[in-house]
């Protein structure tokens, strides 16, 4: 699986079989899903939530790993809604640009959800959520991982540059 963080709450992630579209909604090779309920295409499978009456968390499952993708979350995620999205392997969540999660909810909501890997998206500056968090790894472009390369013990954060 290959992520490329495309700006703002835009994100493409290419599968053996898909190519995906993270944006208000999700896009699999033309398929767009963009409100709640269970969706599959392409060998993925792809959950949307009502996390607290404001729009959608996408749930995908693709290539054995869950990918959790919070869009222009603004609001803390009800527990409810947070048992719903399950064991996450990566989250992709915001972290305080227009008008989305603060980086001490975003803080939060990762504690919460206990994933193994995130990617941060939709912050201006990102050097006080790496110290909080203890973040050291170098940004990259763009991210590609296998369910064996997920970490088992220590949770990984993954800063990746936009691609122009």
């Amino acid at each position: 699986m290959q992520i490329t963080y495309l700006g703002k709450e835009k994100f493409e992630i290419k599968t053996k079989d898909a190519v995906i579209a993270l944006s208000d909604n999700i896009n699999i090779d033309g398929f767009e899903i963009s409100g709640p309920g269970e969706y599959e295409r392409k060998g993925v499978f792809v959950q949307a939530i009502k996390p607290n009456g404001d729009g959608c968390v996408f749930v995908l499952h693709a290539e054995a790993m869950a990918i959790c993708y919070g869009g222009r979350l603004k609001a803390m995620i009800s527990d409810e809604a947070i048992k719903e999205i399950g064991d996450i392997d990566i989250l992709i969540l915001p972290l305080g640009e227009d008008g989305t999660l603060d980086m001490k909810d975003a803080s939060a909501l990762i504690a919460k959800i206990d994933p193994r890997t995130v990617i941060p998206m939709l912050y201006s500056d990102i050097s006080e959520f790496k110290k909080t968090e203890g973040i050291v790894e170098e940004d990259i472009d763009t991210l590609k991982i296998k369910k064996l390369d997920l970490p088992d013990e220590e949770r990984k954060f993954f800063i990746l540059r936009p691609k122009p």
